[in-house]
């Protein structure tokens, strides 16, 4: 059996982690298979499970080598006649990790994530969220649902929503369109003045160019606060590598949420990024 939580193997398999797993000599580590898209989402996962604020580059260099002994140090992943752990991910590494990363993704409670894993998001009175025309796929009960929206933002400036429906309104978002041929009723981003936001999202719309030059126009800066991006979308419009979100600023989280109504199809999943912007 392979690796099953959804950022070591989503939205497609690794073959060097899945090789790590089962294989010695396919350990990973500083300038031993060092540096790629495995590499990514180990330290992803280290930020993910152990805070280890890690630079999501892909590249196994000393910090990462630091995070990996501290949390193989905790949790005593020793080999034989060690003391002290070693700053390499073998099999029983990756393995301790893809079962936390998989019990974070199914067990973690909205409240103390980045992301709402579920259609009804942070409590709050779903009564009062919005409703068709302006909701264009509502949830069950006929109002918007809030999975892969945001939660916990980072900042108390403008809290934009980009071609959103109402499902963020309950946190603060306003909706907002960049191209005026999508806007359906919604104000323009090009009203809003450079560095006005502190948190940005987009769900299941493409990221166009004009879209993301308005994305790092309205982001507040760093030294102000800085600026969190979140993107989630359908399968249909998810790629990996994602050159366009990557060139934003460093990921903090990526991993796919399953569709509660469906779970035995991947088709109707979420994938969902989450960035820091530079």
């Amino acid at each position: 059996m392979g690796l099953r939580s959804m950022l070591l193997t989503s939205p497609a398999t690794d073959q060097q982690l899945e090789n790590c797993l089962i294989s010695d000599p396919a350990h990973i580590g500083e300038g031993i298979n060092g540096t790629g898209e495995h590499v990514r989402r180990i330290q992803m996962a280290l930020n993910e499970i152990d805070d280890a604020d890690l630079e999501v580059d892909g590249i196994y260099g000393d910090d990462t080598g630091d995070a990996v002994e501290d949390y193989k140090n905790v949790r005593r992943i020793l080999a034989p006649g060690q003391t002290t752990a070693d700053r390499i991910v073998g099999k029983r590494t990756i393995a301790f990790l893809d079962d936390e990363v998989f019990e974070f993704e199914n067990t973690t409670p909205p409240e103390s994530g980045l992301v709402s894993p579920s259609e009804a998001g942070l409590p709050h009175s779903h009564s009062q969220c919005a409703t068709p025309p302006r909701v264009v796929n509502p949830g069950p009960d006929g109002r918007a649902q809030h999975r892969g929206t945001p939660i916990n933002p980072i900042g108390n400036a403008m809290r934009i929503n980009i071609y959103g429906e109402g499902e963020t309104d309950y946190l603060g978002f306003a909706d907002f369109a960049t191209e005026p041929q999508h806007a359906r009723s919604r104000p323009m981003t090009s009203t809003l003045v450079n560095g006005c936001a502190s948190d940005i999202c987009v769900r299941d719309a493409p990221l166009s160019a004009v879209t993301l030059n308005e994305i790092r126009r309205i982001a507040q800066s760093a030294l102000v606060g800085g600026c969190r991006f979140t993107y989630s979308s359908n399968q249909e419009l998810f790629r990996t590598p994602r050159t366009d979100i990557l060139s934003l600023g460093t990921v903090i989280q990526q991993h796919r949420i399953a569709n509660p109504r469906n779970p035995s199809s991947t088709v109707d999943d979420i994938e969902v990024w989450v960035v820091d912007m530079f």
